[in-house]
């Protein structure tokens, strides 16, 4: 495929604040277990922004990579973001997927000045397949980065966040891919963490997923912070999230083939099927067990055939990742 992607000057603005700040912002220093102090998340208290955003997402409906559905929903983020305060910038690019498709899209960023001039990047791709109406993939990942923009954006935070949402994933990557081609060295040395939110409202558990070893102890400390606020995050440990050729499946694989150490947040049930994520939810629903890339992916249908678990998710979700981003303070 090819790739064209060009950073805008408000991006440079902000990368020109961001280099003049000289705070640290290192995980295993930052995210200490949670102490009985810590302030109490009641289950059930975030969530709802997040469902107003999704519930906006659905009715766009499918949002193929490049079709004017998805550039609807760009403009809508832009302009959620925008609201909150911030100067989303959106970056075009275009490319050819591996079936000879021109695609053009965009990614649209918006940077959350922190405390130190290191990063974390969160993203969620808003195109979504031409199956159902993208509600669990991937416009609950957009929902929930949506909520929490808002409520960090006064907070303070460790580290400079940018929020990023990714044109084109289902197409091939294609968002994800221009963003980190354009990075600097310096910037990938300076960005400390990748979190990929995709499809975390419809599947029977929720999971954080990351590369082992020293990449590993921020997704522990989330797990143990979200079960001290009584949520239930799982993970996979040496989870492999390749296809049959060895292929990223998210938008992570571009941050990984950089070096950027990643977390995942998504819903689905490994204990399923083949056990190897892709069934969702009992085989008696959606298409065998799947919701994401069919014409289940529907928030009527989720909210009909699993009431209440949509609203958990988003709940779920939004509590760790804000939490992750504030050093759980």
């Amino acid at each position: 495929m090819k790739l064209r992607y060009r950073l805008g000057p408000m991006a440079v603005a902000f990368l020109i604040a961001l280099l003049m700040m000289s705070f640290s912002c290192t995980f295993g220093e930052l995210l200490p277990q949670p102490s009985a102090e810590d302030p109490v998340v009641p289950v059930g208290s975030n969530g709802l922004i997040a469902r107003r955003h999704l519930a906006a997402l659905t009715e766009i409906g499918a949002r193929w990579s490049g079709s004017e559905e998805e550039a609807e929903a760009g403009q809508y983020i832009v302009r959620a973001l925008a609201d909150l305060g911030y100067v989303p910038v959106v970056h075009p690019f275009s490319g050819t997927s591996y079936d000879e498709e021109d695609i053009d899209s965009a990614n649209i960023v918006a940077v959350k000045v922190g405390d130190s001039s290191e990063t974390i990047v969160v993203g969620a791709h808003y195109d979504s397949s031409d199956e159902g109406r993208g509600t669990d993939d991937n416009g609950s990942g957009v929902a929930v980065l949506l909520e929490v923009a808002e409520l960090v954006a006064a907070a303070s935070t460790p580290c400079t966040i940018y929020f990023v949402a990714f044109g084109a994933e289902e197409a091939g990557f294609f968002g994800s891919d221009a963003f980190v081609s354009a990075l600097s060295s310096h910037e990938i040395s300076t960005t400390t963490r990748f979190v990929n939110l995709d499809s975390i409202s419809a599947g029977d558990r929720a999971y954080i997923y990351s590369q082992e070893g020293a990449d590993s102890v921020a997704r522990d400390e989330a797990i143990g912070w979200a079960t001290s606020h009584g949520y239930d995050l799982r993970t996979v440990r040496n989870v492999d999230l390749s296809d049959e050729d060895g292929y990223a499946t998210a938008d992570y694989g571009a941050f990984e083939r950089a070096g950027i150490p990643w977390l995942y947040f998504e819903a689905t049930n490994w204990e399923l099927g083949d056990r190897d994520g892709y069934t969702q939810v009992d085989p008696r629903y959606g298409d065998d067990g799947a919701i994401i890339h069919t014409e289940y992916d529907d928030l009527e249908y989720l909210d009909r055939v699993f009431p209440g678990r949509v609203n958990a998710r988003l709940d779920l979700f939004v509590a760790v990742l804000r939490a992750l981003l504030t050093g759980y303070r």
